[in-house]
């Protein structure tokens, strides 16, 4: 496994931190409007797989958009 970035792992202490202090903070609203982000699926998994654009497909392996004339050696 990958070992994360010093400033990853600070953001993620960051949202897990926030998480627990809107859940227990006594604020019924934000206790709301936490539970329901925690139960939001996740839109990434709607994203069609096979994207093109103007002569170009996003490919995830490399990052990012990928010219459809470029192959693999």
């Amino acid at each position: 496994m990958k070992r994360a970035s010093n400033s990853y792992r600070l953001q993620l202490i960051k949202e897990v931190a926030t998480r627990q202090e809107r859940l227990h903070s006594g604020d019924p609203l934000a206790t709301y409007i936490q539970k329901m982000l925690d139960e939001q699926p996740n839109v990434e998994q709607h994203i069609e797989h096979h994207q093109r654009f103007s002569g170009c497909h996003f490919d995830d392996h490399a990052g990012g958009w990928v010219s459809d004339k470029w192959g693999m050696k």
